[in-house]
């Protein structure tokens, strides 16, 4: 299978769905005022909200930016296959970024780091609905518009150097772009796996399924125990 040829846009404008995220994260947060104590975010409805605008200002500004380039399917690798080869590649790299993070949490405390801990659910219908709605936020918004972003652009723009570079400096984005140091290395290796999952099989499909996954297991054993 040949290298795909990559995307050819200045590494600024690839940047710029990123930085128009961070910016709309700023202004809704200060406009909705949601819950700055992380404990407590997952049972608010505004904080929902900023997450799936935020993510929508990626997704929106990913597309806008693909658009420029060519056709916007090819440039973000918004390539069918087949459902059974991308849950088998999807379990399996879930499987590896999983394995690997806990093998390096006594060193890093990666997984620590991203200060994910919720109170224990305080019960009530609101409540429910604002966990609901945080969680389609982790679980469904953020992986597709990151995929989109990370796997689908930035890889795409690394991959004029070679996929070795591409899958490289996208999983350093990925990393650097959470903004947690901590968690940084655990983080760009989640980005190097879904990275590879994108490299082989030429699509963000399979990468997106194991991040939802990923995304949304966590969020369940978190509210679970805590």
């Amino acid at each position: 299978m040949p290298p795909e040829p990559g995307v050819r846009l200045p590494w600024p404008v690839v940047a710029t769905p990123l930085v128009l995220q961070y910016a709309a994260t700023v202004l809704l947060s200060v406009l909705l005022q949601p819950p700055s104590d992380s404990a407590q975010q997952v049972y608010s409805a505004r904080f929902g909200l900023v997450l799936l605008f935020s993510y929508a200002v990626l997704v929106g500004a990913t597309v806008v930016i693909a658009d420029r380039a060519g056709d916007v399917r090819e440039v973000l690798a918004l390539r069918p296959v087949a459902p059974l080869r991308a849950v088998a590649y999807a379990l399996a790299g879930l499987l590896v970024a999983f394995v690997s993070a806990l093998l390096l949490e006594p060193v890093f405390h990666g997984i620590r780091a991203q200060g994910f801990e919720p109170d224990p659910f305080p019960g009530g219908s609101g409540h429910a609905a604002s966990l609901a709605l945080v969680a389609v936020g982790f679980a469904l918004a953020a992986p597709i518009a990151e995929e989109l972003y990370f796997r689908g652009l930035v890889l795409g723009r690394g991959a004029v150097h070679g996929p070795v570079v591409a899958v490289a400096v996208q999983a350093v984005v990925f990393g650097a772009a959470h903004l947690t140091l901590g968690a940084f290395p655990v983080l760009t290796l989640y980005g190097l796996v879904f990275g590879v999952l994108r490299v082989r099989t030429r699509s963000i499909v399979p990468g997106a399924i194991a991040h939802g996954l990923n995304n949304g297991l966590a969020l369940a054993f978190a509210v679970a125990y805590a």
